[in-house]
């Protein structure tokens, strides 16, 4: 893009066109009551001085002129005849021989402001030379009216040399506006938005380079404030790019380090077996322990790898039933119910939803287990719509509610465990999935009654 195509589209160029075209819009508003007192004035005067020619008639021998000197007076007026109009008496003052027939009558009396405009744009358009008859009080005393006969042709053309100089000043005005607010929003606004806008794509393009990061300018306005924000930005970001790079090369050691560790877990699984069949004692209190210590090692390496691996988990969709799904979840928590009754379904059989059956089944086992490992005896799950065809599955539980250190850490990764040996990771991928499915998952309440997670799901229907 060259400069030239930059200052056609630039902030300035808008602003100084956009500056000039309001001061000629306001120099408008100004023209129309201007143009229309404009012709008003100029029929006054005409008045006025045809009062003055009709005065020196009066002044004279029996108020009576030469024919040389009549004509004198009314090229001075510039009418065709002046009347005089005292009360009851109408006198004609001065008159041509032969007045030409009048076409247009013009009362000052009683002209309202809109008749004032009206009547001078239609003067100021019009092609061909009207004969006015102007009648009004006399401008020297309101006593007395004038009439007088006159040609609208030299009253158009003073009205369009008048718009004339109008449209000349307002044009002038218009430039040097502009200008002014060009140069001064230029420096004040223009040239620190695009410094700012240049420093953004330089970042961009080397985010890690700490020398790109924009150095406020000091002002104490919006602007300054915007590029101490800007800075700001800049440095978390990077800070999170840094820690993301190695987060991935954490990610890439951790998978490395996974499949060899699992190798060894599963041998050290197979001796818990084998250890677990010993007539010892000692060896058969110890080894479920083992066991469980494995177990936790193992969980803690596919939850870690799934957390790394499935931040943006692919989704395959399918309409399903609701009943049907949480049948299936209950099959995989029912070894860990004591009861028949510790699992309980309360779904209506026709409510549908759409989304990934595999992870949402993820979703809710993986709280259903949670519940039933944190004490509970008993898990409720309940479903219903919620507006615009979204609904909520909720997993209620009656255990003792979750501790404060795993409210202050929900859905954060290895901070938010609610038990022993947990890495928190749970919640948080089951939050991530939710998330996928353009759903969330809330916690509803916790507390000595239980706790309650609430899946929303969008796409769902009731029949």
């Amino acid at each position: 893009m060259d400069k030239k195509d930059t200052f056609q589209i630039s902030l300035s160029a808008r602003l100084l066109l956009l500056t000039a075209i309001c001061i000629l819009l306001a120099e408008a508003f100004i023209y129309v009551p201007s143009i229309a007192r404009f012709r008003k004035v100029y029929l006054k005067d005409h008045m006025q001085t045809a009062h003055l020619a009709a005065l020196a008639l009066e002044a004279a021998p029996d108020q009576m002129v030469d024919e040389e000197l009549e004509n004198l007076l009314l090229k001075h007026a510039e009418a065709y005849g002046v009347v005089l109009v005292e009360g009851e008496k109408r006198m004609l003052a001065l008159s041509k021989d032969m007045p030409p027939k009048i076409n247009v009558i013009v009362d000052l009396t009683h002209e309202s402001w809109l008749s004032l405009v009206m009547d001078a744009f239609e003067t100021l358009f019009q092609k061909e030379n009207r004969i006015l008859r102007v009648i009004g009080p006399s401008p020297r005393d309101s006593s007395v009216h004038i009439e007088i006969i006159i040609d609208e042709a030299p009253l158009r053309l003073e009205m369009a040399d008048y718009s004339q100089r109008i449209l000349n000043l307002s044009l002038a005005i218009s430039l040097f506006t502009g200008l002014l607010v060009y140069f001064s929003l230029h420096g004040l606004l223009v040239r620190p938005i695009r410094r700012m806008a240049e420093n953004m794509a330089n970042f961009r393009e080397n985010p890690d380079d700490e020398h790109l990061i924009i150095d406020p300018s000091g002002r104490r306005d919006e602007i300054g404030s915007a590029e101490s924000e800007l800075q700001s930005m800049q440095g978390q970001l990077r800070r999170l790019l840094r820690q993301k790079d190695r987060l991935a090369s954490i990610g890439a050691a951790v998978a490395k380090i996974n499949h060899d560790l699992r190798n060894s877990l599963a041998k050290a699984m197979l001796v818990s077996d084998q250890l677990a069949g010993s007539t010892d004692q000692n060896v058969q209190k110890l080894a479920p322990q083992l066991s469980q210590t494995v177990d936790q090692a193992i969980d803690l390496c596919s939850q870690t790898m799934d957390y790394v691996a499935n931040s943006t988990p692919k989704l395959d969709k399918e309409l399903f039933y609701i009943r049907d799904l949480m049948e299936e979840v209950a099959s995989h928590v029912q070894d860990l119910c004591e009861d028949a009754n510790g699992f309980v379904i309360d779904v209506d059989d026709m409510a549908e939803a759409t989304g990934d059956i595999t992870q949402l089944r993820r979703v809710l086992v993986n709280l259903s287990r949670n519940a039933f490992q944190m004490s509970a005896l008993r898990v409720e799950i309940t479903a219903g719509l919620l507006v615009e065809n979204a609904c909520y599955i909720d997993i209620s539980d009656n255990g003792s509610g979750l501790p404060e250190k795993a409210l202050k850490n929900l859905f954060k990764p290895f901070e938010g465990s609610a038990r022993r040996g947990g890495t928190g990771l749970g919640l948080v991928i089951a939050r991530d999935l939710m998330l996928a499915h353009g759903g969330d998952l809330t916690l509803v309440r916790t507390g000595v009654n239980g706790t309650c997670f609430r899946l929303i799901l969008p796409n769902c229907e009731e029949n």
